[in-house]
């Protein structure tokens, strides 16, 4: 069995404003990036099931920064922080090429600044 946990999103935002963009408090932010975030569950989910087929114990924690763009929510330079995480670089990778892209909808009138972190634990 398999667990994978999504945990601690911190959001910061800068200071550009657009007009016909949604203006989010920072508690909404975090809520609605998570919640994008969380689409890609499955996927993420898959990057973790490839770490345990070789194997069955592998833990890791995967830390990712990036940040999401004002004018179209997109999230982008979406990179690992290797200090903080913990596990095999291929997990980070996949993890990284899992959310790169993703679009916030509406997009914000701030750019953000975020910190993403995912715990994975073998059960069983």
């Amino acid at each position: 069995m398999k667990a994978l946990n999504t945990v601690v999103l911190t959001v910061a935002f800068g200071s550009v404003a657009l007009v016909g963009c949604a203006a989010r408090d920072a508690e909404m932010y975090r809520t609605d990036t998570r919640a994008l975030l969380e689409t890609k569950s499955g996927a993420i989910q898959a990057c973790y099931n490839n770490e345990l087929k070789a194997d069955r114990k592998a833990t890791g924690k995967v830390v990712v920064r990036f940040k999401v763009q004002n004018d179209t929510g997109k999230i982008v330079d979406a990179k690992v922080d290797d200090k903080q995480s913990k596990g095999s670089p291929a997990l980070g990778k996949c993890v990284v090429d899992a959310i790169n892209g993703l679009t916030l909808d509406p997009a914000d009138k701030r750019d953000g600044d975020a910190t993403f972190t995912w715990e994975f634990e073998a059960q069983g």
